[in-house]
């Protein structure tokens, strides 16, 4: 009778993760220190000062130097030596080795590990070490600035608009609307647009966001679409109190490899 495998323990994940970054530092040569720890003690008006003259010299004269050569031109395997089981440690080396010089790089969306691993040593180890650790500062790199995921963009650009006209948050309009809008078989401005969905919010007092069920999202050279069900609620205010589903059209243009609304369409809510 075969043996079930049995559940690794937190306590040999652990080992087997760290035994790895051990392997994979000595094949390469390359030593790291500990993640620093939190600095918890109290800062006088001296440290303050003496931490915003750094900060102001490096302003006037960022480190041009590649970040690899900050950090000593470690030996990082290439990505194509590693295996699939190697990556969340090989990650893990270079993150902590960024971060001991005030380093970060951050992940927007869902990206496989081994496109992080090779933007972080093909690409990011070459960028300038500018600013980095000057007067104690983070320097963060976004990688979706570098590789933009419009899908993802218009997902939560999508999710955000049904929030704010349905009353699920106070948040602000999203920013990501096209300069002309068609509303109602005419073009308006992006102000006047912005206003209507303002003015719609203010006058349906009475509903609530649910939540979206499902989002379909493609893209077309310069045009990106949105199809959009979601469920909202209309309390004893509204007269006709309950639970409702409703579908939503979003349609986009590229403009400055951004894709931005240029048209909104919700029967259910009266906008077309």
């Amino acid at each position: 009778m075969a043996k079930k495998n049995r559940k690794k323990s937190s306590e040999e994940i652990k080992f087997e993760k760290e035994f790895k970054k051990l392997k994979l530092s000595a094949e390469h040569g390359a030593h790291f220190a500990d993640e620093k720890k939190e600095d918890t003690h109290f800062e006088t008006e001296e440290d303050f000062l003496t931490r915003m003259k750094a900060f102001e010299k490096a302003m006037e004269n960022p480190d041009k130097r590649e970040i690899r050569a900050l950090l000593g031109y470690p030996n990082f395997p290439a990505v194509e030596d590693l295996a699939d089981d190697e990556l969340e440690a090989a990650i893990e080396l270079v993150t902590v080795a960024l971060g001991n010089e005030n380093i970060v790089l951050d992940v927007l969306n869902p990206t496989p590990e081994r496109e992080i691993y090779r933007f972080l040593t093909e690409e990011l180890l070459l960028h300038d070490a500018g600013m980095a650790g000057a007067g104690g500062m983070t320097m963060h790199f976004i990688y979706e600035e570098f590789y933009p995921n419009h899908l993802e963009d218009i997902k939560s650009d999508v999710a955000d608009i049904l929030h704010f006209l349905c009353r699920g948050h106070n948040a602000g309009l999203p920013w990501r609307i096209a300069f002309e809008v068609s509303l109602y078989e005419e073009k308006v401005c992006q102000e006047e647009f912005e206003t209507f969905l303002n003015d719609h919010r203010r006058m349906f007092k009475g509903i609530c966001f649910i939540g979206v069920d499902s989002i379909e999202t493609s893209i077309e050279g310069t045009e990106a679409y949105a199809q959009v069900s979601f469920r909202y609620y209309m309390d004893e205010s509204s007269h006709t109190p309950g639970e409702f589903k409703a579908e939503a059209e979003f349609y986009y243009e590229l403009f400055d490899d951004e894709y931005l609304l240029n048209r909104l369409v919700i029967p259910e809510l009266g906008i077309h």
